[in-house]
């Protein structure tokens, strides 16, 4: 097994779960806490290591069958969670709301419910991945796991940086920023999935 090439997949494979990263930090920036922000390296890590490996127990016999709807499944995914947060926009700007208080009241609470859907989104893709891993030891599976999960893990938590930053600089749009990002991931997906990328 050639370590760089596992790293490169790590990176690949976060790509996602850093913009989905973002995209929380501007569309939930006034409930996130110190607490919830770390619910997103440590969900996105922990699935984008626990696909592959339920990848690799499967094994060739359904790769076929994996890889036919993963970008599917993952399109839906993310389109509905941008639905949600536009439909949850447009419940904000119909209610009125009078003090700094009330504002935050009203915003849609950032849980680790949606951080561990979210994860299985952004780890789909990993699944499929995993399968490939069949010719490798068992040892090495493991190792190309442990690597994957600490790209991840290191990519997401330097993205909450970059998230909390773009949530200022954006302010009141940066729940239109983030619900954007999120039609974004499910167009690329369908796309994929179509072949036409």
């Amino acid at each position: 097994m050639n370590v760089f090439d596992v790293i490169l997949i790590g990176l690949a494979l976060s790509i996602d779960a850093c913009a989905i990263t973002i995209s929380n930090c501007a569309t939930y920036k006034d409930t996130l806490t110190k607490k919830k922000e770390l619910y997103m390296p440590v969900s996105f890590a922990l699935f984008q290591g626990l696909m592959p490996l339920i990848g690799y127990l499967i094994g060739c016999a359904c790769a076929s069958l994996i890889s036919s709807f993963t970008k599917y499944l993952t399109a839906a995914i993310f389109l509905i969670l941008a639905i949600k947060i536009v439909i949850d926009i447009i419940k904000e700007n119909k209610e009125v709301v009078i003090t700094k208080e009330d504002v935050k009241k009203e915003k849609a609470p950032f849980t680790l419910w949606l951080t561990i859907v979210q994860a299985v989104a952004t780890s789909i893709d990993a699944l499929a991945c995993g399968v490939t891993f069949i010719d490798y030891t068992l040892p090495e599976v493991f190792t190309a796991i442990a690597i994957i999960a600490s790209t991840t893990f290191i990519l997401v938590f330097a993205a909450l940086f970059f998230g909390k930053s773009l949530g200022k600089l954006f302010g009141k749009y940066a729940e239109w920023f983030g619900a954007g990002i999120l039609f974004l991931l499910a167009f690329k997906s369908l796309l994929e999935a179509t072949g036409i990328v």
